[in-house]
């Protein structure tokens, strides 16, 4: 719409909501786009490492329970599942009796097998195959302010001492009594160790479910990902998850370090 004023001519817009409307509605359909391009390939790929991660993890387990199996036979087994089972079972029954070590003959439903069962074994296996953990404990520290008798000065010491110490001090000639007792509460950051038992599921890789491959060659041994090809799954129609091998671990030495 033209309006003349004077010799100038001054040009007023036309409002037009529907164009608004229009373009309001782009704006927010392209943040739409914007964010799933930016989120979507980025879940993506924090789920493939996830499954990578634990694969790995549970190739580094068989790899201990392999070096743990011919620590008690003298030789690798290349069925992961059964190495499990026996050194599970020698586990437990070390826990449960001291006596059982040296050669034993352990009997499952798969067979009869002949180990050579350290002593304690339960420790070390508990020890190995534990995850660590750290927490905070509020703990109660108790100090005794004592007296006791110096010969060499010839006076008489103030000492500040812990319960335990008290104990030794009250047997020495020298002691002359507890002048008083004070109480602090502290927090105290410990590390701790929560053992797991060797589940049958951990011989099978995730995603795919297949048995990890043991390879056994004399005084090689080789825990191999058995899977061959690359795994693409359609994500949103634009996006893929992708899976592939994740590598072997030979004679403890891991192809991706």
């Amino acid at each position: 719409m033209n309006k003349k004023v004077g010799q100038d001519t001054q040009v007023i817009p036309e409002y037009k909501p529907g164009l608004v409307k229009t373009m309001n509605a782009l704006a927010v359909i392209l943040a739409i786009i914007l964010l799933i391009v930016i989120y979507v390939p980025a879940s993506i790929w924090s789920e493939e490492a996830a499954i990578q991660k634990e694969s790995r993890w549970r190739m580094k387990l068989i790899n201990e329970v392999q070096r743990y199996y011919k620590q008690l036979t003298g030789e690798y087994q290349p069925d992961p599942i059964l190495a499990m089972k026996i050194v599970q079972a020698v586990r437990d029954s070390s826990r449960a009796d001291s006596l059982f070590r040296g050669s034993q003959l352990l009997r499952l439903k798969e067979g009869r097998f002949k180990v050579e069962v350290p002593p304690n074994f339960y420790f070390t296996f508990d020890t190995c195959f534990s995850v660590k953990y750290q927490k905070q404990d509020t703990v109660l520290d108790t100090t005794y302010k004592v007296l006791k008798w110096n010969p060499e000065l010839m006076t008489n010491d103030t000492l500040y001492v812990i319960p335990s110490r008290l104990v030794e001090l009250k047997n020495d000639p020298n002691f002359k009594g507890v002048l008083s007792m004070e109480d602090t509460i502290r927090v105290s950051s410990n590390i701790y160790y929560r053992r797991y038992y060797l589940d049958t599921n951990f011989a099978y890789r995730p995603l795919t479910n297949l048995k990890y491959e043991v390879e056994v060659n004399q005084d090689r041994l080789v825990v191999r990902d058995p899977l061959k090809e690359v795994i693409r799954k359609p994500r949103l129609f634009f996006f893929a998850f992708v899976d592939s091998t994740h590598g072997y671990i030979e004679n403890d030495e891991p192809s991706w370090k």
